[in-house]
């Protein structure tokens, strides 16, 4: 009887490190992907604040060449701005779905 002790302790001590093992292994991947997540989420809501600040900077000299009734070197920034940034949200929007 002792020895039928000894077998099941070894065995249930075999079992439970290998669920462990394996709870860990994959915690760990959940965990990277979830910070990977994260990071991108991060990159995207700063690409987004840029965005939406170009688009102001746009309107705004939009409204002043409709109210001086003449374009001028604000709007040609504005819009380059505006170009640039939707752009690169454009490019890093690809990429995020190119790794789905």
């Amino acid at each position: 009887m002792e020895y039928l002790a000894i077998v099941f302790s070894i065995v249930a001590s075999i079992v439970s490190g290998t669920v462990l093992f394996f709870l860990k292994r994959y915690f760990e991947k959940k965990e990277k992907v979830d910070d990977e997540k994260s990071k991108a989420s991060f990159k995207e809501s700063v690409l987004i604040l840029k965005l939406i600040d170009a688009i102001g900077k746009l309107t705004y000299a939009e409204a002043i060449a409709i109210r001086d009734g003449k374009t001028n070197g604000e709007l040609k920034e504005a819009i380059k701005d505006y170009t640039e940034v939707k752009d690169e949200l454009y490019e890093y929007l690809l990429e995020q779905n190119a790794k789905k």
